[in-house]
């Protein structure tokens, strides 16, 4: 399955490219291409999202665009890829909302723990007056927020023991992504945590370097961490959006309708995953690699073990758009 998603990657780079060079300018100019980036496996909700807006614009502009796409660590880790966009030797990504809020700290509101009821009431949030205030943020960071989208609810997995208490959380080695809301949230809950770039999870699991880790069961599924970890507990603590995102000075070269395009594009494939139906197929893949999986548990435990961060978190966004976020239906 990942040979032929991965040939069907390959088969829509070389069908973009086909369209020709010439980008968002008159027939005459010089050919530029444009790149889009993202690091995650392959059938992943990035990679669902990278592939509707690419053939969306390539079906909008004809031959006057070409999509150079760069997937999973082709370019390096996801922080590695925002420094590009950043930096101007990316032009757009589609990336783990709780990496670019390292460099975005208003986006990091969507990691607060428990936060969100579901997946319609963090969609209502992020397309709504919250998102839209967030996007103005990244302009001073050299980012344009194009649209936000799905990754899922993350979920805790290890090595050890089932996890259906804080207590049973408390002193296992856990990997987080390098984001200081992750650090704090898992601390809270009693874990050793353990900082560190996905693509060096695998084998750290596999060593026994760390005990665990947590992702959306996609993400778990697709990295076979089933091979290495034995517990999955459905705890879904944190709501991972992503963000796509082009690199401002690139964008605000391109005339406003070409501006507006690429922004309704990058909605339309925002909106591939927020609809994606990746959790069944993933749970069932994780289960027959051996995997058990806790389902039924008292998840306010939980809630109530992180609940001392409140103050931070309302320090860090303010009470007001923290009781807007909760009220949003």
């Amino acid at each position: 399955m990942h040979r032929q998603v991965l040939g069907l990657w390959k088969a829509g780079s070389i069908v973009a490219a086909a369209a020709g060079l010439l980008v968002l300018q008159p027939a005459a100019a010089s050919p530029r291409l444009i790149s889009l980036a993202f690091n995650s496996q392959l059938g992943s909700p990035q990679q669902l999202g990278a592939d509707e807006f690419r053939q969306k614009l390539v079906a909008s502009v004809g031959k006057r665009i070409v999509i150079d796409e760069r997937a999973t660590n082709a370019l390096g880790s996801e922080n590695a890829i925002l420094a590009a966009t950043r930096a101007g030797s990316v032009d757009m990504a589609v990336l783990s909302g709780s990496v670019v809020s390292s460099v975005v700290p208003e986006l990091g509101v969507f990691d607060i723990p428990f936060l969100f009821r579901d997946t319609a009431h963090a969609k209502a949030v992020a397309q709504g007056p919250a998102g839209a205030a967030i996007a103005t943020k990244f302009a001073d960071k050299g980012l344009t927020l194009l649209a936000i989208g799905r990754q899922g609810f993350r979920n805790v997995t290890n090595s050890k023991r089932p996890v259906r208490t804080p207590e049973d959380i408390r002193g296992l080695k856990i990997r987080v992504i390098p984001n200081e809301i992750y650090q704090m949230t898992f601390k809270a809950l009693g874990a050793e945590v353990v900082p560190m770039e996905f693509p060096l999870v695998y084998t750290a699991l596999k060593d026994g370097r760390l005990d665990g880790q947590e992702n959306p069961v996609p993400t778990i599924a697709g990295s076979r961490l089933y091979e290495v970890q034995k517990y999955l507990t459905l705890t879904g603590h944190f709501f991972a959006p992503i963000a796509f995102v082009a690199n401002r000075a690139m964008f605000e070269q391109l005339p406003p309708a070409d501006q507006a395009m690429l922004i309704a594009l990058a909605k339309e494939g925002a909106e591939v995953t927020w609809q994606a139906k990746l959790d069944a197929a993933s749970l069932e893949q994780v289960r027959s690699g051996g995997m058990d999986v806790i389902e039924t548990f008292d998840r306010q435990p939980f809630v109530d073990a992180v609940k001392p961060l409140d103050q931070e978190f309302e320090k860090r966004f303010g009470k007001d758009l923290l009781a807007a976020i909760r009220s949003t239906r």
